[in-house]
């Protein structure tokens, strides 16, 4: 049950795969930059735009309140100086007089026009004013701040309308908008027993009816009276042919009914508002109309500005998808397939053609072509150093007869030599013994001593000299600071068999020197021996020995030998590098210098050396 339990966890575990690094990258895109740019924009296109809207219709709902309140208190004087005309008595005392026969015409006209002179010409706030009895409407009696011929603006313009006026029963001031000018027009009575006598007309200055208040410059102002026939505008600019709609709409949303109501109204160009309050004696439509593209212009900058961001967002959003990609997922991708075609079995492969986009991954490809390169010297080394040493204790084995049986065998007989008191023959046992020890390497050891080594080296020599007697001289130049260099076993032996075999057999006497020193920080270990002249035949076929070539090798006499200094030289190469390892050459006429060169101290800065040396100094490595 614990195994079926485990099993389905792992199952569990492999059905969840984990989430791409591309798509966290994009998700992490979109929450960090997307959307708090789309929480501005909404914020600024919504919130932020009815905000601007909702304050610029608040001020221009407080601005036209306050143009409706000073123009009414404007007019509202206006009325009650016009009203003071029958207060004062002056014209209807000077009209009963003149109805008496007190006075004359003339001097009834003097009183008349030094009272309006005294209440409206002497007053800037009017541009004319105009009295005339009721009964002689045409005969008129007139002040004016214009030239003298304006009267005929008047007669055309408002006689009309007065006339009109003058034929009702009523002492109300009546406030008539004609051609774009302000008229109060009221009949006067007497104050005993009310009976009509006259009319009194004033126009009122219009450019000091709207002096003293300051208005918004982006607004236009101005105001229907009792109704829509006629409209006072302040700003002249909004005398343009193209407020005609946005008018015709306020008009239609006038009415003497209304008091203290505000209207809206709009179109594609302009918006306009319209404030109507009741009077005593009159009705007052104010109106304000404004440009859309004026009032609202921070709106129209916060569109170009949000405009002006989308833009820019784009190109930062695809470059930013564009970086994700050039400089994460395809340099990560490249590096999971070179994962992928390692585990499948390309120990070695490198990340190659182009080069990484940025120093970070630049190193982590750098770092895994060397770990790879790492593993396929792990791998090559741990393989071929393996064949080489199997190959080289078969080579020396096969030198051998039965090295286990020759051990103890020669163990017996050393015995029975010292019983006997054969000194020589002892020697020469011990000597074949310690060879062959080396030879079948009990402690499976890769570096040893070089002390060892020429231990070993000895022991062939004194066989090979008892087996010669006076044929073989040996010589040997060794630096002692030397002896403790780790060199790979089993080096020298092979290249002292291949001199004797090749060298020393073939003359009746000859010489084996066998020198140990160091060179350029490498150390040099040469055999050199006389014998026959290697010839340019010699000297190919060695190399090609050397080299490892296919069929090389022939079959017979010497195989072994040949077999055992390429394998030294494959070894080293194996060991050290390519650079270091075997070569065999002829010397002066009759001599052969075999050379074997290897590092004084392997570098452990270098990848290669510290893998060679946690691989030499690990035992449990076989």
């Amino acid at each position: 049950m614990l195994f079926s339990k485990s099993n389905l966890i792992h199952s569990g575990n492999l059905l969840k795969k984990p989430v791409s690094l591309r798509r966290r990258l994009l998700f992490l895109v979109v929450i960090c930059w997307i959307v708090p740019v789309l929480i501005l924009f909404l914020f600024m296109s919504l919130y932020y735009r009815k905000s601007i809207m909702d304050k610029t219709e608040t001020l221009m709902e407080e601005s036209l309140k306050n143009f409706t309140t000073f123009h009414s208190q404007k007019v509202d004087e206006a009325i009650i100086i016009s009203k003071k005309t029958s207060y004062e008595l002056i014209i209807e005392k000077a009209w009963k007089r003149l109805k008496a026969g007190d006075i004359s015409d003339a001097e009834f006209y003097r009183v008349v026009i030094g009272n309006l002179k005294s209440k409206y010409y002497n007053d800037n706030r009017f541009i004319i004013s105009v009295f005339y009895l009721s009964d002689y409407p045409d005969r008129l009696y007139y002040t004016s701040r214009k030239p003298t011929g304006y009267i005929n603006t008047y007669k055309e313009e408002v006689k009309e309308e007065a006339n009109k006026i003058t034929a009702e029963d009523t002492s109300d001031a009546h406030i008539k908008i004609i051609n774009g000018k302000i008229y109060i027009i009221r009949n006067l009575y007497t104050t005993t027993n009310y009976t009509k006598f006259g009319t009194l007309v004033v126009e009122l200055n219009t450019g000091k009816l709207f002096e003293g208040i300051s208005l918004n410059k982006d607004y236009g102002f101005g105001f229907f009276i009792n109704d829509t026939d006629s409209m006072v505008l302040y700003d002249k600019k909004s005398e343009n042919e193209m407020i005609a709609p946005i008018l015709k709409k306020l008009e239609q949303k006038y009415s003497k009914h209304k008091n203290r109501k505000m209207d809206k109204v709009e179109d594609s160009i302009y918006t306009a508002l319209i404030y109507q309050q009741k009077f005593d004696d009159y009705h007052l439509g104010a109106v304000l109309i404004a440009n859309k593209n004026t009032i609202y212009s921070e709106l129209i900058a916060l569109s170009y500005i949000m405009i002006l961001i989308f833009l820019i967002i784009i190109p930062v959003f695809i470059y930013m998808l564009y970086f994700i990609a050039r400089h994460i997922t395809a340099p990560m991708g490249r590096m999971i397939e070179a994962s992928k075609e390692m585990e499948q079995g390309k120990i070695g492969m490198q990340i190659e053609g182009e080069p990484m986009p940025n120093a970070e991954f630049a190193y982590l490809s750098d770092s895994f072509n060397r770990m790879s390169s790492e593993v396929k010297y792990l791998f090559d080394y741990a393989y071929n150093e393996k064949l080489a040493r199997k190959e080289a204790k078969i080579i020396a084995l096969q030198s051998q007869i039965n090295p286990h049986f020759l051990n103890n065998t020669l163990e017996m007989m050393n015995w029975q030599a010292r019983m006997a008191g054969d000194a020589a023959v002892s020697k020469m046992i011990e000597a074949l013994g310690t060879l062959l020890d080396y030879s079948m390497d009990r402690s499976n050891k890769r570096l040893i001593n070089l002390a060892e080594e020429l231990r070993c080296a000895d022991a062939y020599f004194y066989i090979i000299s008892m087996r010669f007697g006076q044929r073989l001289r040996v010589e040997k130049e060794v630096d002692q600071t030397l002896l403790q260099l780790p060199v790979p076993q089993l080096i020298l032996q092979p290249i002292l068999e291949n001199a004797v075999v090749h060298g020393i057999e073939a003359v009746k006497s000859g010489t084996i020197k066998l020198k140990v020193y160091k060179e350029n920080g490498n150390v040099i270990l040469q055999v050199i021996n006389s014998g026959k002249r290697m010839s340019n035949e010699d000297v190919d076929r060695v190399k090609e020995i050397l080299e490892g070539k296919t069929g090389s090798i022939p079959n017979g006499k010497g195989k072994h030998i040949s077999l055992g200094i390429r394998n030294v030289n494959e070894r080293i190469k194996l060991i050290y590098g390519d650079e270091y390892g075997l070569t065999i050459l002829p010397f002066d006429e009759s001599y052969t210098v075999s050379t074997i060169i290897i590092p004084f101290e392997m570098p452990l800065d270098s990848e290669k050396g510290k893998l060679l040396n946690n691989i030499l100094n690990n035992p449990n490595y076989k």
